[in-house]
């Protein structure tokens, strides 16, 4: 990563655009990076492009391109981690900068925004494993990919630290673009892992991590969590603890970075210790004990600490 800061925002070069896979629904991932757009268009005045695509890789590639074609600088990539050829696209346009969100590339014009997602992951897997009955539990991804592997890992880690004798069933709706939005896909998996005897469940997946909870609920039985937002208040009697992942923090601290023509370096990572990744329990579910807030509290204290031994067992373990 390059210590040398460059200027590289001017009133004629910055012209941000964001492109959008998929539809921004209340409650899901891409609602986050548009509030972090939002904020920054209400504190500086500057207005940032919106691109609306359907699920479609090959569309969302061409539309990309256009958008260096057409001088707007930075872009903020949405799916740079289904994408495999984008950085083939930076790569064409040196002069544009691409912000991409959850993979950093050794590219000189990609700002890759990343998460320590196995850190929360393991928080929610050890609060899993602590209140299985079945000693069964279930992850729903939305694609097989590296980043939502890094969630997998840090789950069943902390699964694995809290109870010996959990297993966990991982499954993946695995429908390319679309896998985030794919509901009844996500009711189909979440069913079936609910009939072998699963009773705890974490679905990383996009908009259709509702539907996994929904499932839930209409069951009668089980639990799960939040990813993202806070599902406490949605889903107040299934939710033991939501996942935060505060993107939209993470997209307006990068383009405040950009627009004061401030490049340090093509990777920021952001994790528990920075306020991104953050664990919110829900205080009114009854089957959550005081020495269960107390053990994920005395987690998350180690976590921001300054020589964290959970960090240094996720980093050994979940290495990507």
């Amino acid at each position: 990563m390059s210590l040398v800061t460059s200027a590289v925002a001017s009133d004629d070069s910055f012209k941000p655009v964001v492109l959008f896979q998929g539809e921004v629904q209340p409650g899901s991932y891409l609602q986050l990076i548009e509030q972090g757009v939002a904020r920054f268009e209400q504190n500086t005045g500057i207005m940032v492009k919106r691109i609306h695509l359907k699920p479609n890789n090959e569309k969302y590639l061409a539309e990309l391109e256009q958008a260096a074609k057409d001088g707007l600088s930075p872009i903020i990539v949405q799916e740079s981690n289904i994408i495999t050829t984008f950085p083939d696209v930076a790569l064409r346009y040196p002069s544009t900068r691409f912000i991409s969100l959850d993979v950093a590339y050794h590219v000189p014009n990609i700002l890759g925004l990343t998460f320590s997602h196995a850190e929360g992951a393991y928080v929610i897997g050890y609060l899993a494993g602590r209140k299985t009955e079945s000693n069964k539990l279930g992850f729903v991804g939305g694609v097989d990919v590296d980043v939502i592997n890094q969630f997998r890992c840090g789950f069943e880690l902390g699964a694995q630290d809290a109870n010996p004798l959990a297993t966990v069933n991982a499954q993946y709706i695995n429908k390319g673009a679309f896998s985030w939005e794919d509901t009844q896909g996500a009711e189909t998996i979440t069913q079936s892992l609910l009939d072998q005897g699963v009773d705890v469940i974490f679905p990383v997946a996009g908009f259709a991590s509702l539907s996994v909870v929904e499932t839930i609920k209409n069951s009668g039985h089980g639990f799960s969590f939040g990813v993202d937002y806070d599902y406490s208040q949605r889903y107040p009697e299934t939710t033991l603890a939501s996942m935060e992942k505060k993107v939209d923090l993470a997209v307006y601290a990068a383009l405040m970075q950009l627009k004061n023509g401030i490049w340090n370096g093509n990777q920021k990572k952001f994790g528990v210790k920075q306020g991104v990744i953050s664990i919110s329990l829900n205080q009114d579910n009854p089957n959550l004990s005081e020495d269960d807030k107390q053990a994920v509290k005395n987690i998350l204290l180690d976590l921001k600490g300054k020589s964290s031994i959970i960090s240094q067992r996720i980093d050994q373990h979940c290495a990507s």
